[in-house]
């Protein structure tokens, strides 16, 4: 008996076209799939920075003002954060702590993937001595410190809580 040679087995040429097709589809939509989690996953490395460096801020001025009250209970919060005048500043380093000096856009530079550089401000506000807000801003993604296309903030309130 003969067999028909319409029924051959293996692949004619349209069905590997088909099958290279449908595989070329399959790897252009992972090779997609993958960039766009890379580049997410980026961004969400540079704001969580960006969130640390806003609550740094802050927990640095607690820290300045909590220094001075240990160092003088009386005049320790005026002569650190109730003598600030409203405005901006920036966090400068001083022997073994730190210091608020006037200025903005702390220019923050990270040395690891991605190298995003950060500018931070700390802007101080209100007019009674015993109480001051302080606010920790950090830009960044802009092409200098003042255009930060992307702004992260963080707040809070110090007293004067010696009497």
């Amino acid at each position: 008996m003969r067999k028909n040679p319409s029924h051959n087995a293996g692949f004619t040429f349209v069905e590997s076209i088909i099958t290279f097709s449908i595989v070329g589809i399959l790897l252009a939509l992972t090779w997609a799939t993958v960039n766009f989690l890379l580049i997410k996953t980026n961004e969400q490395i540079v704001r969580t920075r960006a969130h640390f460096l806003a609550m740094e801020g802050v927990e640095i001025a607690k820290q300045i003002r909590q220094t001075a009250v240990n160092r003088d209970r009386e005049t320790g919060f005026f002569s650190s954060i109730g003598n600030k005048e409203e405005g901006n500043y920036i966090i400068i380093p001083s022997g073994d702590g730190f210091l608020l000096q006037s200025g903005s856009n702390e220019l923050i530079e990270m040395n690891e993937e991605p190298f995003i550089d950060y500018c931070r401000t700390i802007s101080i506000t209100g007019s009674s001595a015993a109480i001051k807000q302080i606010a920790s801003t950090v830009r960044w993604g802009g092409v200098d410190c003042g255009t930060g296309e992307n702004t992260i903030s963080y707040a809070t309130f110090l007293a004067n809580l010696s009497k």
